[in-house]
């Protein structure tokens, strides 16, 4: 079993290709949301992670991950360390 993550941040692209439909901020809410009852997880917002795919970016530290277009619930489940292989 994948040991949980300690004092894991979310960074969330807010930057101009990211967030031109306003789906990169739309996730960060989200993400906030989440985070209520996420011990050792925090969210922050960043203006560019120069990652651009034209979809929301998360990159998950200190992992380094990056995913694009994530769901929401399983980026939470990764970053608490409660799901993947």
């Amino acid at each position: 079993m994948r040991e949980p993550l300690q004092d894991c941040r979310l960074l969330v692209c807010v930057g101009p290709r990211c967030d031109a439909e306003g789906r990169g901020t739309a996730l960060l809410a989200r993400l906030r949301g989440l985070l209520e009852d996420a011990a050792g997880v925090s969210c922050q917002s960043r203006d560019c992670l120069r990652l651009c795919t034209g979809e929301p970016i998360v990159r998950l530290e200190p992992s380094g991950d990056v995913l694009a277009n994530p769901d929401p619930e399983e980026l939470m489940r990764l970053a608490t360390g409660r799901g993947g292989a």
